[in-house]
């Protein structure tokens, strides 16, 4: 409703109530105070029924917020965040908020702390609001993306920190786990502030024995380097911590000098899949394999009669290299023709993951619930109804079955496409394809092809827990950041942990439920050990990445434009609530005094 005609409907409708409450000669002296406070009184009602505005058109105040993250010391001092809290408290903004970990009112720290930049949540309670933001930042915001979303008539106002020599490692790759006397590649991202004059050494440590050293050369600024080394992997059997580190004292800031990640080393377990007809499924389980699985992996595919590929690199492979890695494998998975290694029974495997789907074309079955099995604790929690439908024609024999599937709803006809003996080796075989349906869809379906081939894994491999247990999505951490956690074959994981030279002991619950992946609480600096459902655990966690040299394109300016000017609406004034009731108990008290009820 356009504001003027508002107001001219509540002053009509003030005085045409009020001439009906008091018409002519029905009060002499006090008439017209009377209809005029009755008129007052309708229109406050009306604008605050209406929400009219009142008042000149101007910009709403901005919300300022301070970037609280501890970025500001990366420098060595708090000059520039002594700039930025006096920068805020001169603007002329409105209230002050912190935000960084989380959003939040509270008194301005001497010095920042939060171990993540994170503006988006303050920008989503600016824009619910309909107000501008004064954004005051160093540069270094973790989801610069989210500036998208602010108000117009926000603005950025970036301090940028002072350059100091520094060299820190901001990136580590390496493998997982190998076994002794490997050679693995390390590789090592390391980027500067400001330019750096002579070279230093990067050392690869595991558990504080040092493995080898590389040469960093002279860096520009802002620069970066990528340095790689070969190792081989000493004795041992264990999860060792893999760190790099950089000389101590060599710049300004130390707490990026070392990364660390969890390394597995000793794994005397192999997984070994063969395939003579690669298609989508076994794609899929590898890859679900090598994701819930902490053990080596390794793959081959027959492309033709006698011609072998392995995995990853694509380079061609005698078949007798193939039968090698089979007969040393603590797990096989055989797809395709079953029996091209010869008789499973013959390859002295400890256990055998058997896909053997149709050759030909095969009709569509629902999957059905079947009795118990090893593998029922983990195929409990599936809805069944809710799977893609397989491709199978011939039942899977020689055990108990853990799945079937039928061509209706009806459990009548139903045909075992999965089944699970056990013996000298123990066995699941599958007959069924279409699996990579379940995994594609994601969701309900992606975490039933999870529990399925997880709950077989783990009872192949005979080890509580493997399977069974979340892993760490990311192998390197870092503070202040959320720790992923991937789903094993349990829809409910209990993590325990504790920090080395800190006896407190941390407990988290993971409740996975129809989703693949859950999120933890961020994790403190240091080495912390403990266990996953029983499965020993090392989780490395290093410096927050608020401590890392960056590159920001932001420029400080406004977001979006200018902001539109608006005038108050009635309802935000709270003075007008007040007048509305001392004008109808005013008119109330000459009513009596004038004899009217």
């Amino acid at each position: 409703m356009n504001d003027l005609l508002g107001w001219a409907l509540a002053l009509g409708a003030g005085l045409l109530v009020s001439w009906i409450a008091y018409p002519s000669g029905a009060v002499t002296r006090l008439r017209p105070v009377l209809m005029s406070l009755r008129v007052l009184a309708v229109m406050a009602v009306l604008a605050l029924l209406l929400d009219l505005a009142i008042g000149t058109a101007r910009p709403p105040q901005p919300l300022v917020a301070i970037d609280a993250s501890a970025s500001w010391l990366r420098s060595g001092d708090s000059a520039a965040w002594r700039a930025a809290v006096d920068s805020a408290r001169g603007s002329s903004g409105g209230d002050i908020v912190l935000f960084g970990d989380s959003v939040r009112s509270a008194t301005i720290p001497a010095a920042p702390g939060d171990r993540g930049s994170f503006v988006g949540p303050v920008l989503q309670r600016a824009a619910a609001a309909g107000q501008p933001v004064l954004i005051i930042t160093d540069g270094a915001l973790d989801d610069g993306d989210a500036l998208q979303q602010a108000v117009a008539g926000s603005r950025l106002i970036i301090l940028p920190l002072r350059r100091v020599v520094d060299r820190a490692l901001a990136d580590l790759s390496a493998p997982g786990e190998g076994r002794a006397g490997d050679t693995i590649t390390l590789s090592a991202r390391i980027v500067a502030d400001d330019a750096t004059t002579s070279p230093a050494t990067l050392r690869w440590l595991l558990d504080g024995d040092v493995l080898a050293e590389a040469v960093v050369p002279a860096m520009p600024a802002g620069g970066e380097a990528v340095i790689e080394s070969r190792v081989v992997v000493p004795a041992g059997d264990s999860i060792a911590v893999l760190r790099a580190a950089l000389p101590a004292g060599g710049d300004a800031q130390s707490r990026n000098d070392t990364i660390a990640v969890a390394f597995r080393r000793g794994a005397r377990q192999r997984i070994v899949i063969v395939s003579t007809a690669p298609d989508a499924d076994v794609r899929d389980v590898a890859t679900a394999l090598r994701a819930n699985v902490a053990l080596p992996t390794d793959a081959f595919y027959r492309i033709a009669p006698g011609r072998w590929l392995r995995e990853g690199n694509l380079n061609p492979v005698e078949e007798s290299v193939v039968r090698a890695a089979v007969r040393g494998a603590s797990l096989a998975v055989l797809h395709g023709d079953t029996s091209a290694m010869g008789a499973p029974s013959t390859l002295g495997t400890r256990a055998l993951l058997l896909l053997s789907p149709p050759e030909n074309e095969a009709p569509e079955l629902l999957v059905r619930p079947a009795p118990s099995s090893p593998l029922q604790a983990a195929l409990g929690g599936i809805v069944i109804e809710s799977l893609p439908p397989l491709l199978a024609s011939s039942p899977a024999r020689g055990g108990l079955t853990a799945l079937s599937a039928a061509p209706g709803i009806a459990a009548t006809g139903a045909l075992p496409v999965v089944s699970v003996s056990e013996g000298d080796v123990r066995r699941v075989l599958i007959t069924a394809a279409g699996y990579s349906r379940w995994r594609a869809r994601g969701g309900v379906s992606e975490v039933a092809f999870q529990s399925l081939l997880g709950g077989a894994t783990d009872w192949l491999l005979g080890a509580r827990g493997l399977a069974a247990a979340a892993f760490p999505v990311a192998p390197l951490q870092r503070a202040g950041v959320p720790m992923r956690w991937r789903r094993g074959s349990r829809a409910q994981s209990v993590v325990a942990l504790t920090r080395d030279g800190d006896r407190a002991l941390r407990r988290d619950t993971l409740r996975f439920m129809d989703v693949s992946e859950v999120t933890s609480a961020p994790l403190d600096a240091g080495v912390w050990r403990g266990s996953v459902d029983g499965a020993a655990v090392v989780v490395p966690v290093s410096a927050s990445r608020e401590w890392l040299p960056g590159v920001t394109t932001l420029r400080s300016g406004l977001l979006h434009g200018t902001a539109v000017a608006v005038r108050r609406g009635a309802r935000t004034l709270g003075w007008l609530y007040l007048a509305s009731v001392l004008l109808l108990a005013a008119e109330w008290l000459l009513r009596r005094r004038a004899g009217l009820r």
